[in-house]
């Protein structure tokens, strides 16, 4: 789909502002973040609903008829894949179980895919409002880093201690200690959630918060984001803040090479095809392995794959709804993997849209050269960001709290795509 659809809004602005600039995030997106830290849940008839999910129902018929009269900048192919998606999650659905069953869940995930991504879309349309965002969320985690430390260290959850005296929020779920420290979850469901959550932010806080700034500048914003999510103390979280560190160091260690990135791709592939001829372990195996605290959590993302595989196998086209996947009866139904989660519910199709949405993103972000030294610097931390998500979607399941931000994330670097591009480049594809 490579016409363009519609047209660019005269007002809107590419410049980045300069240093210590504040500009005034738009307030949709402000009151969505500030609902991402909100632990209460309420249950209104068959809907639980938290905060994050009542602000995007609220916002979603806006969010729609701003997209479709061109707010968003027109209509993107990742935009129309997404929205493909939940139509077929809809209709998998409806095969699978019937229309009336289909109705509610199909309904949150049109809410939660679109409401979420649209929200970014719509309204971080340029690099100053995509700096004031990362600004906020940073911001936030800050003011979480104490509380950690306090869980960490006395296994008391303080803030859903705060949060329960004023009514029931979640619960402040058992962990097992590791290395001596408790696992932290501060306001979220899960210690995964806490640590996916704040770990996502670690290149953003080093490119974006950290541009025109010495390398201590940069270094100590990332390391609050790194020890904050380290708290979690959950292999997944790791998984993606290990990840960024990863690219950060390499384009920190050859900035004056101009084919780094080339050398990197080609470098993956090489490493992935000699392990595959070296291991007697496949490279999902050796990744599940090294990537997990424990035995028993590898061998059971091992089974996860397998069995899930052979699902997908067996239901390719709608797959098995909410009903059962075919596993061991010692096995948990909880599936941690992301990127499995789709084709098994809902079907290959739903799978691919998914992955077209995110890597179709990706790959024209990765291809846009921008001018702006800023903008370049911004969408290094947008790329790297969203490299370490992708990463942690195969070791965990991204879900609440966790799958808004991912598809918020995703639409936030969008911006970058009208940004002027170097003398000799023609913009490509939507």
């Amino acid at each position: 789909m490579s016409a363009r659809f519609g047209t660019a809004p005269a007002d809107l602005e590419v410049a980045a502002p300069a240093r210590g600039e504040r500009t005034r995030l738009a307030w949709p997106v402000r009151l969505f973040v500030v609902a991402m830290f909100i632990p209460y849940q309420i249950q209104l008839g068959p809907l639980l609903m938290s905060a994050p999910r009542f602000v995007l129902l609220v916002l979603f018929v806006p969010l729609m008829v701003r997209w479709v009269a061109g707010a968003a900048d027109g209509v993107r192919r990742a935009d129309v894949a997404l929205l493909l998606m939940c139509v077929w999650v809809a209709i998998s659905l409806w095969v699978v179980h019937d229309l009336a069953f289909a109705a509610e869940p199909s309904g949150i995930m049109l809410v939660e895919t679109m409401g979420a991504y649209l929200l970014a879309r719509v309204y971080i349309r340029d690099a100053a409002a995509f700096e004031r965002m990362v600004r906020w969320v940073f911001g936030f985690i800050v003011i979480l880093l104490p509380f950690a430390l306090i869980e960490a260290l006395t296994a008391r959850n303080v803030l859903l201690e705060l949060a329960n005296s004023v009514m029931f929020s979640v619960d402040d779920v058992y962990k097992d200690p590791r290395w001596g420290l408790d696992r932290v979850q501060g306001p979220f469901e899960h210690p995964i959630h806490f640590g996916v959550f704040t770990g996502a932010f670690v290149a953003l806080a080093y490119y974006v918060l950290g541009y025109g700034r010495p390398l201590m500048g940069k270094a100590w914003r990332a390391g609050i984001v790194v020890l904050t999510s380290f708290l979690s103390l959950s292999s997944g979280p790791l998984t993606a803040v290990i990840a960024q560190l990863m690219v950060i160091g390499w384009d920190r260690a050859l900035a004056a090479l101009r084919g780094r990135w080339t050398l990197l791709a080609v470098g993956a592939v090489v490493a992935v095809v000699l392990l595959e001829i070296a291991s007697n372990r496949s490279v999902p195996h050796l990744f599940i392995d090294y990537f997990s605290f424990n035995a028993r959590t590898a061998y059971n993302r091992l089974q996860i794959w397998e069995f899930g595989t052979a699902s997908i196998a067996n239901y390719p086209m709608f797959g098995v709804g909410f009903n059962e996947w075919a596993r061991p009866s010692w096995m948990s139904g909880s599936m941690d993997m992301f990127w499995l989660v789709p084709a098994v519910q809902n079907g290959l199709p739903a799978a691919l849209l998914l992955q077209i949405a995110v890597l179709s993103l990706f790959v024209r972000v990765v291809r846009h050269r921008p001018l702006d030294d800023r903008v370049e610097q911004y969408k290094m931390g947008f790329l790297v960001c969203l490299f370490g998500l992708y990463m942690v979607g195969w070791t965990v399941h991204l879900w609440k709290v966790m799958y808004v931000l991912f598809m918020f994330l995703l639409g936030s670097g969008a911006w970058i795509l009208k940004t002027p591009l170097r003398a000799g480049r023609e913009p490509g594809p939507r």
